[in-house]
């Protein structure tokens, strides 16, 4: 599975295909398996919608796969970040490494941290996971209720 496609990837940087590679199918689904971890260690643990039924308290394991499947997400959430996510960790490097050039490393930087942020406007604007068949948006706890739940 994988939350973008090569159309997408068309819409922020056409000129990648002017290269000499056809298509970058394999990426988006790396990219889609990047974004899953990232958000397992990133928000998972920091939201208490998805509790453990076989625990009274928030799920503090950011790996544990029982609480969270990644087909629940809303694919739709993912385009722009998934778009980052191939640009700069597998599209700019290649092209910078076999047609040179600084521009590419910079471009790298650039999408590096729009990826960053495009990963936490989704968690802050609420991540959208299917709970009972609908799509709710789940927020992560506040400050100052995770400081609690640490007590």
């Amino acid at each position: 599975m994988s939350y973008s496609a090569d159309s997408d990837l068309m819409e922020y940087q056409p000129y990648v295909f002017e290269h000499g590679i056809s298509e970058f199918a394999l990426y988006h689904t790396k990219a889609a398996l990047d974004i899953q971890r990232d958000v397992k260690a990133l928000w998972l643990p920091l939201q208490r919608t998805l509790i453990d039924p076989a625990r009274t308290g928030m799920n503090r394991l950011a790996t544990d796969s029982t609480l969270f499947d990644a087909d629940n997400l809303n694919p739709e959430q993912w385009v722009k970040a998934s778009v980052y996510r191939v640009l700069f960790a597998y599209i700019l490097p290649r092209l910078s490494a076999s047609v040179g050039g600084q521009g590419f490393l910079g471009m790298l930087g650039f999408y590096e941290k729009a990826y960053g942020k495009e990963m936490q406007s989704v968690f802050d604007d609420g991540l959208e996971y299917k709970v009972n068949s609908v799509y709710q948006k789940i927020f992560v706890m506040p400050l100052a209720a995770r400081l609690r739940q640490m007590r």
